[in-house]
């Protein structure tokens, strides 16, 4: 049997959906599962050993309707007893129907009667997610197949030994000692209002490297290395000694290779965050004021995992809103998020993990 499971992007999702993968597997060991997702976010999950195949397309194959029925085209020849769309936009639903699937499951949305077999509410059991919802919103796609769901799944990245002795190398290359604390930085989220102020990460890295004297390194993007350097020449100069400013692996999957080995990760929350979780690393993630923490803050348990968002310290800004209600005001209300309002946060993070 062949089951085609869509999430197509972001990493973080990516990353998230797999679950639904392990899910499948244990109702269907013997079953070809098939994970469609975007090119750019396959080092993520190379080597999950519940994923048979990887179908990577580039964003002119998913963001035109040419684009996908001519996917579905080459597609339909897997003959899929089961497709997931995890995605649940428009394209990918209409992948989903296009593709042929005997079941067809995804969230109920306006299309969702004419793309899909079976359409689920997207509503987790707040009494078994306390945190980390969208964990939630993957394992409901799989109550049409069982009765036993294993809500505890959490997503796991799997480097092989070579790999984990390749990132050990590059940071010894790179002057970085291994008996010292190493702290990776997500300096800079995947949007501006996904971003901590760069004036006030600075802050948040002089703190760190007070506390724990850490090797620091900074996980960007080669386009945001303006922003990097910018974040560096902010903090003091006691902690610009501690920053590898320079030490930029050369892909994705030698980030992966090198995170393993830090002691945590810290900075803002989004893809490097979801990572270092399922690497087991400990990790201490800034949300930004308009992203709903209860759906991201998977795992956090007050010690190896700990978050922080704005209206946790200063609820009084939102009222009675959800905090996806500000979106628009995303930069006005970081401003507000100073990092004293994390100290307390910072140094519990500290005292449980350096």
């Amino acid at each position: 049997m062949n089951i085609l499971l869509i999430q197509y992007k972001m990493i973080g999702d990516v990353l998230t959906s797999t679950i639904i993968a392990e899910q499948l597997k244990i109702i269907y060991p013997n079953a070809q599962i098939h994970y469609l997702i975007s090119t750019t976010a396959q080092a993520v999950v190379e080597n999950h050993p519940c994923i048979d195949q990887f179908i990577c397309v580039e964003n002119k194959d998913f963001d035109s309707w040419r684009g996908i029925i001519t996917l579905a085209q080459k597609l339909k020849k897997n003959n899929y007893s089961i497709s997931i769309d995890a995605y649940g936009k428009n394209n990918s639903a209409l992948l989903s129907k296009l593709v042929g699937a005997v079941q067809r499951i995804g969230y109920k949305k306006w299309f969702s009667s004419w793309t899909y077999t079976t359409a689920i509410k997207n509503s987790p059991d707040l009494s078994i997610y306390k945190t980390g919802l969208s964990l939630g919103s993957r394992m409901l796609l799989t109550t049409p197949f069982t009765n036993q769901v294993q809500w505890h799944l959490l997503p796991k990245i799997y480097l092989t030994d070579n790999e984990k002795i390749d990132g050990k190398n590059w940071l010894l290359e790179n002057n970085i000692n291994l008996s010292l604390p190493i702290t990776m930085v997500s300096a800079l989220g995947s949007s501006k209002d996904k971003t901590l102020p760069l004036a006030y990460m600075a802050q948040v890295v002089d703190k760190m490297v007070k506390m724990t004297g850490s090797q620091i390194l900074f996980n960007y993007l080669p386009s945001q290395i303006d922003q990097a350097f910018e974040i560096y020449n902010a903090c003091l100069p006691e902690t610009q000694k501690h920053i590898f400013i320079d030490a930029i692996t050369p892909s994705l999957r030698d980030y992966l290779k090198v995170l393993t080995h830090c002691t945590t990760v810290i900075g803002n929350e989004g893809g490097a965050i979801n990572m270092g979780k399922a690497l087991d690393i400990p990790s201490f993630a800034i949300f930004s004021p308009w992203i709903n923490k209860r759906s991201w803050n998977a795992g956090e348990d007050g010690k190896r995992h700990i978050s922080i968002h704005l209206k946790d310290v200063q609820p009084e800004l939102y009222g009675s809103k959800k905090a996806s209600a500000f979106k628009k005001q995303a930069q006005e209300l970081y401003q507000y998020f100073k990092p004293d309002l994390m100290t307390s946060a910072l140094n519990n993070f500290v005292d449980e993990n350096y």
